[in-house]
């Protein structure tokens, strides 16, 4: 229900633009000069350079919007990659914790610190 309100509301956006370009456009037929580069320019109607320039930066939109989607999905598989080195980390302690009292059930990590602190005191 939800994913239904944001598309008619898209909906309604873009055709709200659309009328608006529209209506811009038949308001605005007077030619400009436009210079492209030092030396070469050229006339255009008003409304066709609004309509050129928006594509272009609806282009350029679109194009950073993937650009930042690629980034973002490489920071997921480097934090997956992390997740997982993390894991191995914990279930080799956990093995090596296993091993230890196993050999050692008198002994635990803390335990072990404290009685080489005792003697290098005494």
């Amino acid at each position: 229900m939800h994913q239904t309100n944001l598309r008619a509301f898209n909906f309604a956006l873009m055709f709200s633009l659309a009328l608006l370009t529209a209506y811009f456009t038949l308001e605005n037929t007077a030619s400009t000069t436009v210079n492209i580069i030092p030396g070469v320019s050229g006339s255009l109607p008003i409304a066709a350079l609004v309509i050129i320039s928006s594509g272009i930066g609806a282009c350029g939109a679109w194009l950073f919007a993937g650009w930042t989607a690629r980034l973002r999905g490489d920071e997921i598989i480097e934090l997956e990659v992390t997740k997982n080195r993390i894991k191995e980390l914990e279930i080799d302690l956990n093995r090596m914790k296993t091993k230890q009292s196993n050999i050692l059930p008198f002994m635990s990590f803390s335990g072990e610190k404290e009685s080489y602190s005792d003697q290098e005191v005494a």
